[in-house]
């Protein structure tokens, strides 16, 4: 069985922490600023730029991390791995899996916003 794309016990902490007022802007900066940092990796990925890459990455791990999408963030993590060992050789195919995983993660959290 497939892990859920939102761990709910990890939004709902957040939920609580944060307030549910509050919950609408954080997903859709989370959507406007991960639609982005997916372009900076793509970018950072075919002019070699394992810095950017990494930071990138780093930025989608934390913030995935924080609203429960805990696979999409260790894809995320995989891929600052790749960034910091400076080679991007390998980072292709986990990075194609990582944007092939957006839109789940994208729908799931529109379908939570109250």
């Amino acid at each position: 069985m497939l892990p859920p794309v939102i761990d709910t016990a990890t939004f709902d902490e957040l939920k609580s922490a944060m307030g549910e007022d509050f919950i609408p802007e954080l997903i859709t900066t989370y959507l406007e600023e991960t639609t982005a940092l997916l372009a900076t990796l793509r970018e950072a990925l075919a002019a070699n730029r394992p810095e950017d890459f990494r930071r990138a990455a780093h930025s989608i791990k934390s913030s995935s991390a924080s609203l429960g999408a805990l696979d999409f963030s260790a894809q995320a993590k995989e891929l600052e791995f790749i960034g910091k060992a400076g080679d991007l050789d390998q980072a292709g195919e986990p990075l194609a899996k990582l944007e092939a995983a957006y839109p789940g993660v994208k729908t799931t959290l529109q379908a939570l916003l109250p």
